[in-house]
């Protein structure tokens, strides 16, 4: 997420595991940096047995905190700092308008102002925004991406991290953090992400924030979602980037190829990830949550 400002402060590391808590799996994939180049080392998960996180909220820490830590022993990750994300259901994103000329400490309190205006207070969320660039027809005023994160969330996770005794890189917002790893330097306006996963379905279009999507749990519920996501890409991107564990992502993309006359297609890694064959052979996109989390803890 570049440009980003994390919730909190973040350290180096050279190795990082980046953890997707899905309700009933939590996911992990290693990453290595090698001078200006991240190296894959592994991906795998867990089964929990039963329901851990709901609608982004853990239910059961003790029970995560037992599945992280045996996923942690695994060869490899001695060492490894934490990449966590604060799940979409946890975000409430507004774009704004503002001021252009404005220091950070003004142009915090102006996020806090805006957003205490929309009923969200900074006793439940933490608060932070992204600069987006000049208004259009308007030079003195920018745009400016406010994002609020459930407290509750947040206090979960860092929880989580004290009790596994490793440090934390980020604590990103799931939704920017996967498109700008997906992105890979690509214009936002013309790659739109589309995650269909256990843990949630969105759509981001542009800079965000993004869209609840219905849940596609049949073949004709395709149309469905086409129709939904239609309000939400306009301007129509040139492309839209699928992930997540749905097991009709390839079908879902021809829908929009035919449907939406646009490029869709199920996102790949940068190509500036180093893999080995065997996962050059197979990249399952249930895992891009997890890399692009443990991407950004070593960015």
């Amino acid at each position: 997420m570049a440009g980003f400002l994390p919730f909190f402060g973040r350290t180096n590391p050279h190795l990082c595991a980046g953890l997707d808590i899905a309700p009933d799996r939590v996911r992990l994939a290693l990453l290595r940096r090698i001078g200006r180049r991240t190296q894959l080392l592994r991906l795998t998960q867990r089964l929990t047995g039963g329901i851990i996180c709901q609608d982004g909220q853990i239910t059961d820490i003790d029970a995560l905190t037992l599945i992280c830590r045996s996923l942690l022993d695994e060869p490899g990750c001695q060492g490894a700092a934490l990449a966590l994300a604060v799940p979409v259901p946890c975000l409430t994103g507004r774009r704004l308008v503002l001021p252009a000329a404005a220091h950070p400490v003004q142009r915090q309190r102006q996020v806090h102002a805006e957003m205490a205006a929309h009923g969200i207070s900074t006793d439940d969320h933490a608060l932070d925004y992204l600069e987006l660039g000049p208004q259009p027809g308007s030079p003195p005023d920018r745009q400016v991406l406010a994002v609020a994160a459930s407290r509750l969330a947040i206090e979960d996770r860092l929880s989580l991290a004290a009790a596994l005794g490793r440090p934390l890189a980020t604590l990103a917002p799931e939704d920017l953090c996967l498109a700008a790893w997906l992105r890979d330097g690509q214009r936002s306006d013309q790659s739109a992400v589309l995650r269909l996963d256990r843990s949630g379905q969105w759509l981001l279009h542009g800079d965000g924030p993004s869209h609840a999507m219905p849940p596609v749990a049949l073949r004709s519920a395709h149309l469905a979602l086409l129709s939904q996501a239609a309000p939400v890409l306009k301007p129509l991107p040139r492309r839209l980037l699928l992930s997540g564990d749905h097991p009709a992502l390839l079908a879902i993309a021809r829908a929009f190829t035919k449907y939406a006359a646009l490029e869709a297609r199920v996102a790949m890694p940068p190509a500036s990830l180093m893999l080995s064959p065997h996962f050059a052979a197979q990249m399952p996109p249930d895992y891009h949550l997890a890399l692009a989390l443990a991407w950004e803890g070593l960015a």
